[in-house]
């Protein structure tokens, strides 16, 4: 089972932006970079989160506003239509 298994190559993606507590009291960013992701390599080890095995990925992502690439962990990243719902309610 994957933290993240809901993104696939292709998907248009950004950094999670957004923390909210048991109170619903939080934040979330505004502006964020847009990126694909261009591949999903997985990690070979099984971690465990709660009670529950997850697999963990890396997403290798072309991000559209720096025209760069990078190599970022499943856990901080998130499909960007998930972003926009949060941001117009």
């Amino acid at each position: 089972m994957s933290y993240c298994n809901d993104i696939t190559i292709g998907d248009l993606v950004c950094i999670k932006s957004h923390n909210v507590d048991d109170y619903g009291n939080g934040w979330f960013a505004t502006d964020v970079d847009t990126g694909i992701v261009l591949e999903i390599i997985e990690i070979k080890q099984e971690f465990y989160f709660w009670d529950k095995k997850i697999r963990c990925y890396d997403y290798i992502i072309y991000w559209t506003r720096t025209s760069t690439v990078e190599q970022l962990p499943d856990i901080i990243v998130e499909r960007y239509t998930d972003w926009e719902r949060r941001l117009n309610g």
